[in-house]
C-alpha cells in the first residue's frame, strides 16, 4: 500500500515537471529562435518480491513473486533544435539561419554565446549587437573572428555570404556543435557551451527574415491535456490510498 503512495507521488512529481517545461514552451512560442524542451521520464528500477511464508522441513523457503516498480522519475530534459519557420519581415537587420548552427554573440567579457535569434541592431559605436547588447561575431575570408562593425546600416549579403564592414568582407561566425547536449541554454534565449566548437560552412543565412520559435501550438495543447490528466489520475489514487491507510490506523487497528 505504502510502495503504492510513493509510486503515485513520483508520477505527480514528474509530470509536474513535464507541464512545468511545457509551460515554458508556450510562453516563448512567439520568441525568435526559440527551441522547445522536453522532459524525458524514466521508470526506477524494478525489484524482486519474495516471501518466506512457505516451510520445507521446519525451514522458511524463500519463494519469488516477481518483480515490482516503484514509480517514475525525470531522466533528462532534451532540447529539439528542429528548424522553426522563416517569416519574411523586409527588415534589414533581420537575419535566419537555415540549417544547423547558430549566430556567435560575445558579452562585454569577450565570453562567447550563441542564438537562433537574428534579429539585429546597430548600436551607438556602430557595431551589430542581439537585442540584450551582446555584439555579433563575423568571419573574415582568412578564417579570423572580430565583432562586426559596419560602415553602411544598408549592407547586403552578397550570394556567398559575405557583406561589407569596417573590417573588411565578412560573414556571420556560425557555430557548430556536434554534440548538442553540450549545450547549455540560458535565460535570455542563448546557449553557452564547453563542447567542441566547429564553424558551419553549409547553413544558409537569410537576409530580412527571422526563425520562429519550433513549438507547435496545437501539439502544445494536447500534451497539456495529457499531462493534467495523468497527473490528476496519479492524485487521486494517492487520495484512495491514504483514505485507505487512515482507516487502517484509526478504524481497523483501533483497540475495541
Amino acid at each position: 500500500m505504502v510502495r503504492g503512495l510513493y509510486s503515485s507521488a513520483s508520477g505527480m512529481i514528474t509530470k509536474q515537471t513535464q507541464m512545468e517545461a511545457l509551460s515554458n514552451n508556450i510562453s516563448n512560442m512567439n520568441t525568435l529562435g526559440f527551441k522547445r524542451d522536453k522532459v524525458i521520464p524514466k521508470s526506477f528500477e524494478e525489484v524482486m518480491l519474495v516471501n518466506k511464508d512457505k516451510y520445507i522441513g521446519g525451514k522458511p523457503f524463500k519463494r519469488k513473486i516477481g518483480s515490482m516498480g516503484f514509480g517514475v522519475g525525470v531522466d533528462e530534459v532534451v532540447t529539439s533544435f528542429e528548424q522553426g519557420f522563416l517569416e519574411e519581415t523586409g527588415r534589414n537587420l533581420d537575419f535566419a539561419i537555415e540549417g544547423d548552427g547558430f549566430f556567435t554573440l560575445a558579452d562585454e567579457n569577450g565570453n562567447e554565446k550563441y542564438s537562433r535569434d537574428g534579429r539585429f541592431k546597430i548600436d551607438e559605436n556602430g557595431y551589430l549587437t542581439n537585442s540584450d547588447g551582446l555584439r555579433v561575431i563575423g568571419m573574415d575570408p582568412n578564417g579570423s573572428k572580430a565583432e562586426i562593425r559596419v560602415s553602411n546600416p544598408d549592407f547586403k549579403i552578397s550570394n556567398d555570404g559575405y557583406f561589407d564592414s569596417v573590417n573588411g568582407r565578412t560573414k556571420f561566425c556560425i557555430s557548430h556543435f556536434q554534440d548538442s547536449k553540450a549545450l547549455t541554454k540560458n535565460a535570455e534565449n542563448t546557449y553557452t557551451s564547453n563542447g567542441q566548437l566547429a564553424y558551419n560552412g553549409t547553413a544558409k543565412i537569410h537576409q530580412c527574415f527571422v526563425e520562429r520559435s519550433n513549438v507547435d501550438a496545437i501539439e502544445a495543447i494536447t500534451d497539456m491535456l495529457t499531462i493534467s490528466r495523468s497527473y490528476e489520475s496519479n492524485q487521486k489514487v494517492l487520495q484512495q490510498i491514504d483514505e485507505t491507510i487512515g482507516k487502517a490506523v484509526n478504524e481497523v487497528g483501533s483497540i475495541r
